[in-house]
């Protein structure tokens, strides 16, 4: 038969693990939660950032043409394909800054955690956002022409008619512009080759004389 005090020693067992879980428990409320699977949110805000800055890049180098439009009075071209290039990116360049300023935003690497300059191309190689925006620049630089083929009307309402009818008339669509070459990459209509091939008409007059024509940049199809 049990003696009256057969109980004690399992109760204060269980007094310890009471008081032990009740120290723990501010312990367990303050730890973070870990989810097992990760926020969609958190996947793809880093794949966006990359985009938004190749975005960014791309809307700089159309803002700064077409600022550098009418200020020098309705014309891009400059003696100098290779430094036109140039001042088109570096002012791109600085007109991401100023845009990315403007926003209130952060230039952060891929891992969020190092800073710097969007103006300093050091260690492009080792921050993917700030390459992703020397992408946007570079690309947009060298296809521009191509959305006024696709959109003539638009950019000759925000440039001028005349700009965009010579853009037509002297770039390829689907082409890829660098130091004053057009680079062919997409395959052209029937109708473009036959007009390319086709001699033009009326080169010359009755004296045997050529009509002066506006220079035109080499084509190379790839």
């Amino acid at each position: 038969m049990s003696g009256p005090g057969a109980g004690t020693p399992n109760s204060g067992f269980q007094d310890r693990i009471n008081r032990m879980q009740e120290r723990r428990a501010p312990i367990e409320a303050a730890r973070p939660k870990v989810d097992v699977l990760p926020d969609w949110k958190e996947n793809i805000r880093y794949p966006a950032t990359l985009v938004g800055m190749a975005l960014l890049g791309m809307f700089a180098v159309f803002v700064v043409r077409y600022v550098r439009f009418h200020l020098m009075g309705g014309t891009l071209a400059g003696n100098d394909a290779d430094l036109t290039m140039f001042i088109d990116a570096a002012l791109a360049g600085v007109a991401a800054f100023v845009i990315y300023s403007a926003a209130g935003l952060t230039m952060r690497d891929a891992n969020r955690a190092e800073r710097g300059s969007m103006l300093s191309l050091n260690n492009l190689g080792d921050n993917p956002v700030k390459a992703a925006l020397v992408v946007g620049i570079a690309i947009m630089i060298g296809t521009m022409h191509n959305m006024v083929h696709s959109a003539p009307g638009l950019f000759g309402a925000l440039f001028s008619e005349e700009w965009a009818e010579d853009v037509v008339a002297y770039s390829e669509p689907g082409s890829i512009y660098f130091r004053g070459n057009y680079f062919t990459v997409l395959p052209q209509a029937e109708e473009t080759v036959a007009e390319e091939a086709a001699p033009a008409a009326g080169v010359e007059t009755e004296g045997g004389d050529a009509p002066a024509k506006k220079a035109l940049p080499k084509v190379r199809r790839l």
